[in-house]
């Protein structure tokens, strides 16, 4: 009895590893924004001929045997992958990769040029020139050391570092981020950005900064303002938005 269950059990090992009955026959790949309101479901900066080259020709080869961990590490390393799923379907024989991709956050100078950062402050590109895309804002007095793609850029201040992207992580929760032309973090007591180029808004510190945008949303709905008003919201006052024409 023994003998004939381990010959079975050798016939199925064959059939699942050596025959092309479970070669993959399908590769799917879907790709879409981490912030859907940033940028809708389309692809912007990866596309599937990319994924393609990164991982090689799966067709063909066997299921069982292919490697979703070795893939996802793969995918990974390329710098606009925030989240990378890689599932497979036994009947038909199919690979299923979803990533999801980094939302641009801000751009700093650096060196020569500059980096755009999501907002984890990992750098997505380096670039000679100020991003085309207006929707992605200058953040200014960011000294920055060093910065790899893919990777989280390092900042001289490690403190500053972290509430600076405190301050923009919250701007991009309360999706007004991409409103943003240009941010000022050259002096941490006195927070300040500019809002569809028509509203310098003085944030004060770092503190509070989540209800200090939660107010400032308040006011530019309110029917004081309207979309061509003009001049200066200051949230630095606890519990206020003082409006200045």
């Amino acid at each position: 009895m023994i003998f004939f269950s381990t010959l079975a059990l050798i016939a199925v090992l064959i059939i699942i590893f050596f025959t092309p009955l479970f070669n993959i026959k399908n590769v799917n790949i879907n790709i879409k924004r981490a912030d859907i309101s940033a940028g809708g479901t389309e692809n912007l900066h990866i596309s599937a001929d990319t994924v393609r080259e990164t991982l090689g020709k799966i067709e063909g080869r066997n299921l069982f045997s292919y490697s979703k961990k070795s893939a996802k590490k793969k995918l990974s390393q390329l710098a606009y992958v925030e989240e990378v799923t890689v599932k497979k379907k036994v009947f038909p024989p199919t690979v299923n990769i979803e990533i999801i991709e980094c939302t641009p956050a801000f751009f700093a100078a650096y060196e020569d040029g500059y980096v755009l950062m999501d907002k984890t402050g990992k750098v997505l590109e380096k670039l000679k020139e100020i991003p085309e895309n207006g929707n992605v804002p200058e953040a200014k007095g960011i000294a920055i050391a060093a910065a790899n793609l893919g990777e989280q850029a390092e900042f001289k201040d490690v403190e500053s570092q972290k509430n600076i992207l405190y301050c923009i992580e919250n701007m991009q929760k309360a999706g007004i981020l991409g409103d943003i032309t240009v941010m000022s973090f050259e002096d941490m007591t006195n927070i300040t950005f500019n809002y569809q180029e028509r509203l310098d808004v003085i944030c004060g510190t770092h503190i509070d900064f989540q209800r200090k945008l939660a107010l400032f949303k308040e006011a530019i709905n309110s029917a004081k303002l309207t979309k061509n008003s003009r001049g200066t919201i200051n949230l630095s006052t606890t519990g206020k938005a003082i409006y200045t024409p």
